[in-house]
């Protein structure tokens, strides 16, 4: 039985290419549901304690990390990856579970 997968993401906007952001965003969000996540939480940073600054932060919970793995192997997802880096300066893009 897998364990359900809270996908955790990080990203900072490129701010000369947000056409591009919002193309990614516009594109990723049904993959991610379609995959089964559920939204937790779309944040913005307002204020880095310590490390360095994302201004974006997702989270949503999934069933498993096999549904969310095959989404980022997939082909509709590859299609979005020049968009993803044209349009974000880094983006981390993390599989958690409850310790």
């Amino acid at each position: 039985m897998s364990e359900k997968t809270t996908l955790v993401v990080t990203a900072v906007p490129n701010p000369a290419e947000m056409p591009a952001v919002q193309e990614y965003l516009k594109g990723v969000l049904p993959l991610l549901q379609g995959a089964g996540g559920k939204l937790v939480k779309r944040l913005k940073v307002n204020k880095p304690i310590h490390g360095n600054p994302s201004g974006m932060v997702l989270v949503m919970d999934f069933d498993s990390a096999e549904a969310i793995t095959k989404m980022f192997e997939s082909d509709d997802y590859a299609a979005l990856v020049p968009v993803r880096d044209r349009g974000f300066s880094e983006m981390n893009i993390q599989l958690t579970q409850e310790m």
